[in-house]
C-alpha cells in the first residue's frame, strides 16, 4: 500500500517514521541475523583470502622447480593439489558457516546446521532443516558468501590453469627436443 511522499518539512523522526512505515527494513532484515551475517560473512572472506594466498603462493613456489625439471606428471600433481586446496576451502569455510550457526542456536544439531550451511553456501537452496523465523535472512547471506567465495576460486582456477598450462607446453616442448 503506497504513502504519501514524505514532506521535506516534517521533522527529522517523522520522516524516519514514514519511512520506517514505507520499508520496514527491520522486517526485511532483522539486525540480530544481519549483524551475524555479517560478522561470518567477514570472517569467510578473511579465510578465503588467506587460502587463495596459499594455493597461489603453492603454484607460484612449483613454477620454477617445474621448469627446471620439466615432467607432465609434476605439473598434474600441482593441479591435484590445488583442486584439494580449493575443496578445501570450500569445506572449511561451509564449516565455520556450521559452528556459527549451532552457536548462535539457531540449530539444535549440527548435522541440522551443516545440512543448512551446505545447502545454502553452494546455493543449492533444498531447505530441510531451516532456521527459525526471524532468522530466515542468514540463507540469502551465507549464500551470498558462497557466490563470492566460488567466483574467487573460479579466478584463482583459471589462473592456476593457464600458468600450469604454459608449463606442461614447456614441458612437452624439451620432451620433443629430448632435454
Amino acid at each position: 500500500m503506497p504513502t504519501a511522499p514524505v514532506d521535506p518539512s516534517l521533522p527529522a523522526p517523522q520522516i524516519i517514521q514514514r519511512v520506517e512505515d514505507a520499508l520496514p527494513i527491520e522486517q526485511i532484515f532483522p539486525a540480530q541475523a544481519l549483524l551475524l551475517g555479517a560478522a561470518v560473512l567477514v570472517g569467510i572472506m578473511f579465510l578465503h583470502a588467506f587460502l587463495m594466498r596459499w594455493v597461489l603462493a603453492h603454484v607460484a613456489s612449483r613454477d620454477a622447480k617445474l621448469r627446471i625439471a620439466p615432467a607432465e606428471w609434476r605439473v598434474d600433481l600441482v593441479m591435484i593439489t590445488v583442486v584439494f586446496g580449493l575443496l578445501a576451502a570450500g569445506l572449511s569455510e561451509v564449516v565455520l558457516w556450521t559452528a556459527a550457526l549451532k552457536y548462535a542456536g539457531l540449530f539444535t544439531t549440527w548435522t541440522g546446521a551443516a545440512s543448512y550451511a551446505a545447502t545454502t553456501y553452494t546455493t543449492l537452496g533444498d531447505v530441510t532443516h531451516a532456521p527459525p523465523p526471524g532468522w530466515r535472512m542468514m540463507g540469502p547471506i551465507i549464500a551470498i558468501s558462497g557466490l563470492f567465495t566460488f567466483g574467487w576460486s573460479g579466478s584463482v582456477l583459471v589462473d592456476v590453469v593457464g600458468r600450469l598450462g604454459r608449463v606442461r607446453d614447456l614441458t612437452r616442448a624439451s620432451t620433443r627436443r629430448g632435454t
